[in-house]
């Protein structure tokens, strides 16, 4: 249950009956997930395995993040195993852990070791023993896309050193399956695909038997409560639930639409394509979209949904229908696709279930590349693609080895950008906050003709977002600004630019008349903008960026309100006549940490100077 605010475990007794009960196995304020419960055939009792994590999982967390760090989806977890006999709850000495090696993209930051043991199965062998299974990484460096399944089983009062459970190579989330065997030990039942990194082979079924060696020892616990132990828990967001309100009940109504605020982003990873293990389950991107993050929206950002393989498209695909309740809670259909510089990566979108991930255009680096002059053939095949579906697609960290030097664009499938990234940081212009300034700043290359600011100055018209990518949580946000909570007019505010990108639960609200941020139009004279902001901290400060057509963006206002709401209008004094210009706002919120607070951006307004 996530009743509390983060996550805990329950047994409830007579569940049909009107005389339940319900008990706390587990609740503290850590994350405490995915329970696995056994009657114990000797005792009469029941026992109850869960995963366990920090406190505030799934909150703001980032490489180079400014401001109060939470437990990210999947760099801590460890094993609890709680038994209740005789009505009460005890638990039983610790699964032993082993550190895996994190390291990161980020050089800056040196490699860490953290215990990440999940999805725990608890079975009775044949002499009623206690045996667990979970799965963990093989490896000590956590490097590539495998895991595997290791047993133990629980002896008086400690549990026995883990086996790996050969021929169990797999996903994640792939649990074994037991039974016990008459006389003693236990049957265990698993697939194993003998992956090799990203080369992963057909499925084939394996059964082994667990046994153990000695004279069984009756299980021996200690007595405990649901919340021993507890950590201090200071909550990194404690009106996180107004906050978000307040965004839900927002509307902005103009020339006869009427838009809410949808909260989404479309980059996260999983165990399909997460590198390292750095990223969690498939299933963790709903359980953090849902609860922890509240999103109205989210869609998985898988490599070609798995690298290319059909059996992960398709699990992905039917996962994302399974959690998708329009009007609800959305589930995108979405992938990554990567290039390396200069044609760059991209996450694409798409509005119904089918699509699958389009490879590489044939013929080598002539045709993924192509030419700054006449572009690459790989994303003109793309933007074919997209537009034959419906879909669309935004670059992603366009400053860096993975981005572009912006020589292909198509406003009608291309017509955002993401302006941030909680894995990595700001890709608007190098003097901007959360932008690196020089090559050492960088993280995983320096390209600076990959900045937006580069972007606007050669024409491309792109609104802003924001997104995850691998590890960050809780602080990249893209907001639509739609009519109704359903894929297709997520797709179509994106089309239109309408929307923006915000590290917080920020109301940026922005307009010229009767238009809103992301619209083309012709006024006369200076434009004046009409800006509202609404934060959860006070504004430290509020930039106007304006760009003429050709010239490189400048900033022509500034202001600190220094307050947590603010309205006023803004005129152009000196406007371009005869021109196209256009202007963006930038918010920034104040910080307890050295360095800039949260930041929003709108998307520019794109407006011809009568």
């Amino acid at each position: 249950t996530y009743e509390a605010g983060n996550y805990d475990v329950m047994l409830v007794r007579n569940a049909q009956s009107a005389r339940r009960k319900t008990m706390p196995i587990a609740a503290s304020a850590r994350y405490e997930a995915r329970p696995h419960l056994v009657a114990d055939p000797a005792q009469g009792g029941f026992w109850v395995a869960y995963e366990q994590a920090g406190e505030n999982w799934g909150k703001d967390y980032g490489t180079r993040w400014n401001g109060p760090q939470g437990e990210n989806l999947y760099f801590d977890r460890t094993i609890q195993v709680r038994a209740i006999l005789d009505g009460r709850l005890s638990k039983t000495s610790g699964v032993p852990a082993v550190p895996i090696a994190t390291t990161f993209d980020d050089k800056r930051m040196e490699t860490q070791y953290h215990p990440r043991m999940s999805f725990p199965r608890l079975g009775f062998d044949g002499a009623d023993r206690l045996w667990l299974t979970y799965r963990r990484h093989p490896l000590l460096t956590g490097a590539r896309v495998q895991w595997v399944s290791f047993a133990t089983w629980y002896d008086q009062d400690r549990w026995s050193d883990a086996v790996m459970v050969p021929n169990s190579m797999h996903e994640l989330d792939c649990r074994p399956a037991m039974a016990p065997l008459p006389g003693g030990g236990a049957l265990i039942v698993r697939p194993d695909d003998a992956r090799q990194g990203r080369k992963i082979q057909p499925n084939n079924l394996y059964a082994s038997i667990l046994r153990a060696e000695g004279r069984y020892r009756q299980p021996v616990t200690t007595a405990t409560d649901a919340g021993v132990a507890a950590p201090h828990y200071d909550p990194i967001h404690p009106n996180e639930k107004k906050d978000v309100a307040r965004m839900r009940d927002y509307r902005i109504r103009t020339e006869g639409n009427r838009y809410r605020l949808l909260r989404g982003e479309f980059h996260r990873h999983t165990e399909y394509s997460s590198h390292r293990d750095w990223d969690g389950s498939l299933e963790a991107v709903w359980r953090y979209g849902l609860d922890a993050a509240d999103l109205d929206w989210i869609g998985p950002g898988d490599h070609d949904y798995g690298y290319g393989r059909e059996y992960a498209w398709w699990i992905s695909q039917k996962q994302t229908d399974l959690y998708h309740a329009p009007n609800e809670f959305v589930a995108a259909h979405t992938y990554e696709r990567s290039n390396r510089y200069p044609s760059g990566h991209r996450n694409v979108m798409f509005p119904e279930r089918g699509v699958m991930a389009l490879p590489r255009y044939p013929g080598g680096s002539d045709n993924v590349f192509g030419t700054p002059e006449e572009g690459a053939p790989d994303i003109k095949t793309l933007y074919a693609y997209l537009r034959a579906f419906g879909g669309i697609c935004a670059s992603h960290t366009s400053a860096t080895n993975m981005g572009t030097d912006w020589r292909d664009n198509d406003p009608e499938v291309e017509p955002v950008v993401e302006i941030f990234q909680g894995h990595r940081l700001s890709n608007e212009e190098p003097n901007a906050p959360l932008a690196p300034k020089t090559e050492d700043e960088a993280i995983q290359g320096w390209k600076p003709a990959g900045f937006i600011w580069e972007a606007l100055q050669k024409g491309h018209r792109l609104g802003f977002q924001a997104s995850s990518d691998h590890v960050s949580t809780h602080i990249s946000y893209a907001i639509v600004l739609a009519e109704e909570n359903t894929r297709q007019s997520i797709i179509d505010a994106f089309k239109q630019r309408h929307c923006y990108a915000a590290n917080d639960n920020i109301i940026l609200d922005v307009r010229c008349g009767k238009k809103i941020m992301g619209d083309s139009f012709a006024v006369k004279g200076g434009p004046t903008l009409d800006i509202f902001v609404e934060a959860p901290k006070a504004i430290e400060k509020i930039t106007i960026v304006r760009g003429i057509q050709g010239e490189k963006p400048v900033y022509v206002y500034e202001s600190s309100p220094g307050k947590s709401k603010v309205k006023f209008s803004w005129t152009d004094a000196a406007p371009a006549l005869g021109k196209n210009s256009y202007y963006y706002v930038r918010v920034q919120q104040s910080n307890e940490n050295p360095g800039p607070g949260a930041l929003a951006w709108s998307s520019p307004m794109w407006i011809d100077i009568e």
